[in-house]
């Protein structure tokens, strides 16, 4: 009878051990992102906010998906992404910097326009934005001209504005329902895969032995 090889078998049982840990991660990375929906949907019942509060400024997703009246100046230069109006049609949403009398900087969505019209919006001057607000900071890093960093602080969260700048049409709200909370079925896949890799290296010790 041939002995069981050593270093083979270390090698699956922690590649095996590196999967279950990997499963147990994405469980609680599942019951963070529970956590943290059920925070949503709890906040888009809350009475509208007017201003910005002070906690937003270095907590944003205390005020995530809060509907919000601000006062804000909206800068150069406007920044056009692939979106959705309220309709579903595609086209292209309208995002600027956005400075409030307090000196936050965040951004607004100013509207959305179809193919081929959409257009740098001026929206110049102190102006009233009305809508919900989402953290975003991998578009605040896009939308946020470098020479602001010196005239106020960046808060980044996005204000979709209900009332569109003319000559947009309303931009798609934010939506709870589109936010993914895959973890528990990547914490089942990382399971199967260490079951899998044990149940195969198992015959194949037990073929070797035949």
């Amino acid at each position: 009878m041939r002995r069981v090889p050593v270093v083979a078998t270390i090698i699956v049982l922690l590649a095996c051990t590196t999967m279950v840990w990997l499963g147990v991660w994405q469980l609680q990375r599942a019951r963070w992102k529970e956590s943290l929906l059920g925070s949503y949907a709890a906040a888009e019942g809350q009475p509208l906010l007017t201003g910005l509060p002070d906690g937003a400024i270095d907590d944003p997703e205390s005020v995530a998906f809060r509907r919000a009246r601000l006062t804000c100046s909206t800068m150069d230069p406007a920044v056009q992404i692939g979106g959705r109006n309220r309709a579903g049609a595609t086209g292209y949403r309208t995002i600027r910097a956005c400075r409030t009398p307090g000196g936050a900087l965040l951004m607004v969505d100013l509207g959305w326009a179809p193919p081929g019209g959409a257009k740098a919006v001026s929206a110049e001057g102190l102006k009233d934005f009305t809508g919900v607000l989402i953290p975003d900071p991998v578009l605040f890093e896009r939308v946020m001209p470098a020479e602001t960093a010196a005239i106020g602080k960046k808060v980044p969260l996005l204000l979709v504005a209900e009332t569109p700048v003319t000559p947009l049409q309303p931009s798609v709200p934010p939506s709870i329902a589109e936010i993914p909370n895959n973890h528990r079925a990547y914490a089942v896949q990382w399971f199967l895969f260490a079951a899998t890799a044990l149940i195969v290296y198992l015959l194949a010790l037990r073929r070797r032995r035949g």
